[in-house]
Parts: C-alpha cells; structure tokens; sequence
C-alpha cells in the first residue's frame, strides 16, 4: 500500500525508471524498501527545485541573461540529483544487479554527440 502512495507522488519519468528497475531486477523486499524511500527523498528535492524554476520564470525584477543563468544552474541540480539517486540506487544493489541496471535500466548515453544526415549505415557512433 505505501509504495502506491509514493509512487503517486514521482514524476513520471522517475515512476517509469522505478518501475523499470522493479521488472529488471529481482530485489530483495529490504531493497525494494529502500529504492521506494529513495526515490520518494529525492523526488521531494527535485520537486523543491521545480517550485524555484517557477518562481524564477515568474520573476519580473530579473533580466533574460539573468534568468537563464538561473534555469540553466536549477536544471544542473536536478541533474546532479538525479545521478546521485542512481548512485545511491547502485550502492544497494548486488554486484549481478549493478550489471542490469548499468545495461536495462541506466545504460550509459554515446560518449560522442553528432548530428545532421548522414549515412547511419557507415556511421561508427550509430553502428553501436
């Protein structure tokens, strides 16, 4: 019952990696204890940083170079949390479940960005 309750109260992005790593991985009900009360701690941290995005872009003192300096450093936090949520999540897992969550949960982004049109068939990074 009290994971239904916080699992109501994540965006949904986080209740789909939570739910993710719920149908990859076969936790123990101590884990599973732990993740939901992690997920939940740093929900409410991310949710407070929301809150001052929106106070910052309704924010009529501040000039536009000033704001986005603002959004871009909130935005940063949100991403740092989010890392260090996955950290923690790692730090509880067994050595076998830090490898699914690294490949079906998590997997690590390409080191090298590109854009444009090219052909994806001869491309090194999309080849991967």
């Amino acid at each position: 019952m009290s994971s239904s309750l916080i699992a109501q109260d994540l965006p949904v992005a986080d209740q789909r990696k939570l739910d993710a790593i719920y149908q990859s991985i076969e936790l123990a009900p101590q884990q599973k204890s732990f993740i939901d009360s992690l997920y939940h701690g740093y929900a409410v941290k991310i949710s407070k940083i929301d809150s001052s995005l929106k106070e910052i872009q309704r924010s009529e003192t501040l000039s536009e170079s000033q704001l986005l300096t603002r959004m871009s450093v909130l935005n940063q936090e949100k991403k740092d949390l989010r890392s260090m949520r996955d950290l923690d999540t790692k730090m509880f897992l067994t050595p076998e479940q830090k490898l699914v969550f690294d490949e079906k949960v998590a997997p690590q982004k390409p080191q090298v960005l590109h854009f444009g049109i090219h052909n994806r068939a001869d491309c090194k990074v999309c080849d991967k």
